[in-house]
């Protein structure tokens, strides 16, 4: 798949890797592939694959599945009428709300690392440079939801791929519903970005970035690990 790009004269001459060759880069060799991607900042062909994925995912996830992770996300309490609700709400327009969510999502990450290295620390990467690393970075995230799905669809109960998973005893205080909210592939998405943030600005190490991208995650967690939030 072809995609236009912006020349660029740093590496300009380097061939781009092909896209499932920049696929498996995210995995096995990421400063390699952000590299490329600082000379050529393509991102249709990854941003589509991700939104064709998560549509095909979620068309074929069963019913029950849904209303495994629905179940767990409630009040134990609920309404069952409530969460029979949600399964069709969810079961019907969530592959739509993932076309509109996760560009929106690539899109935020990207404004807030614009914010702190353009804005704040006087870079001059452009937006489109951050959007494609962010975008490829996203590959992570979606092999996590590809994993979870297919544990739910086995019979599995876990909806969040966390460290808690390593610790079942922690008991049901807040400090275990804040790990548990804790996604490592969201994590490991995370550290892959701050290898991006030090390509795409060589004088930025790639550990400020994990940290900044870290804290308004762990932030993110804390908030919705408080009972009803």
């Amino acid at each position: 798949m072809s995609e236009p790009h912006e020349p660029s004269s740093s590496g300009a001459d380097a061939p781009l890797p092909s896209l499932p060759v920049r696929i498996a880069q995210v995995f096995v060799s990421p400063g390699r592939l952000f590299e490329a991607l600082r000379a050529k900042p393509v991102w249709i062909g990854i941003l589509l694959v991700l939104l064709v994925v998560g549509v095909v995912a979620g068309l074929l996830v069963p019913e029950e599945a849904y209303r495994t992770m629905i179940s767990q996300q409630m009040p134990r309490d609920a309404d069952p009428a409530q969460i029979e609700g949600a399964v069709r709400f969810w079961r019907t327009f969530g592959p739509l709300l993932g076309v509109i969510l996760t560009p929106a999502s690539i899109a935020l990450v990207s404004g807030l690392l614009i914010l702190a290295y353009n804005v704040v620390l006087g870079g001059e990467a452009s937006y489109r440079q951050l959007f494609s690393a962010t975008a490829h970075a996203y590959v992570i995230l979606t092999a996590g939801g590809l994993i979870v799905l297919g544990l739910l669809a086995a019979g599995g109960q876990q909806v969040i791929m966390s460290p808690a998973l390593l610790l079942p005893d922690l008991g049901g205080g807040y400090a275990a519903r804040l790990l548990g909210k804790v996604n490592i592939f969201a994590v490991w998405t995370i550290f892959v970005l701050g290898i991006a943030v030090s390509r795409i600005y060589p004088r930025r190490s790639a550990g400020g970035a994990v940290a900044y991208l870290g804290i308004l995650y762990l932030c993110l967690a804390a908030v919705s690990a408080i009972p009803g939030g």
